[in-house]
């Protein structure tokens, strides 16, 4: 029965406009309306609100979005100078690997160069050792030398004595063909020191030919020294016997410098 009740009922409302607006009224349908209305119009407030929100949250994601895409360009650029740096570094690690190696190689060759420095080392004071043990028996052989040689100019000095006055002996022979007239010895006491520079004894041979007063030195060799020797007996035989004497050197050898100074000053010079 109920259901037959409200089947109808249903049926009515469906078919009868009129009989739903009255069944509205009743229920409140115009309350429910105006409710409805309100409720939609915030709705749309809200809509409006977070259209406006959203709106907003579009530009600021926009903003970030190109905020982001300049940082991007940035990044790029930055990752590409990264890069750069990165290469960079790498020819500078090949560089300074090839320094390394050089270095080592440099290192090798100045140990070798040391070893052969010590090497040298080693033979050189192998040397000093001999030359030690040498110079000790050189020193020997010149302390025998030294005492041999004092020993031979011991005997040369005699013997030098001995041969000069045999040549003298022998030469004036010569010395009396070549100037016409007989030798003799000129000997006198120079106190005054004035032909050696101390006084001593002075000996000269002499010949006198025609007037003629010839000083002759018989020498076996005459030296530049002896030039001025000869000119100081000549002056000194003009003082004491106030005759200018003629100078002449007689030997075998005479010195080119001797002979130059000889000519210069006036004395003749024969080689015998």
């Amino acid at each position: 029965m109920a259901s037959d009740l409200k089947k109808e009922l249903l049926e009515l409302l469906e078919r009868d406009r009129e009989f739903r607006l009255s069944v509205a009224g009743l229920l409140g349908y115009k309350e429910i309306l105006e409710e409805l209305k309100r409720l939609r119009e915030d709705m749309h407030r809200g809509f409006e609100e977070h259209s406006r929100r959203f709106d907003e949250n579009d530009r600021k994601f926009n903003e970030i979005l190109e905020r982001l895409d300049r940082h991007e360009a940035h990044l790029t650029e930055h990752d590409r100078k990264f890069n750069e740096i990165l290469e960079r570094l790498d020819e500078h690690d090949r560089k300074f690997n090839e320094v390394i190696e050089r270095l080592n190689e440099h290192d090798r060759k100045f140990n070798e160069v040391i070893e052969r420095l010590d090497e040298h080392d080693r033979k050189f004071n192998e040397i000093l050792e001999e030359l030690k043990l040498h110079r000790e028996k050189l020193e020997e052989h010149d302390f025998k030398f030294d005492s041999m040689m004092r020993k031979l100019d011991a005997l040369g000095a005699r013997w030098g004595i001995l041969a000069e006055n045999a040549f003298r002996e022998g030469m004036r022979r010569i010395v009396e063909r070549l100037f016409g007239g007989s030798v003799e010895r000129w000997i006198h006491d120079d106190r005054e020191g004035f032909v050696f520079g101390y006084p001593a004894t002075v000996e000269v041979d002499i010949v006198i030919r025609d007037g003629e007063h010839i000083l002759v030195e018989i020498k076996s060799h005459v030296r530049k020294s002896d030039v001025g020797v000869l000119l100081r007996k000549g002056e000194l035989y003009k003082r004491v016997k106030g005759i200018t004497p003629k100078l002449v050197f007689v030997s075998p050898y005479i010195d080119e410098d001797a002979r130059s100074d000889a000519e210069m000053l006036g004395i003749e010079a024969y080689n015998a």
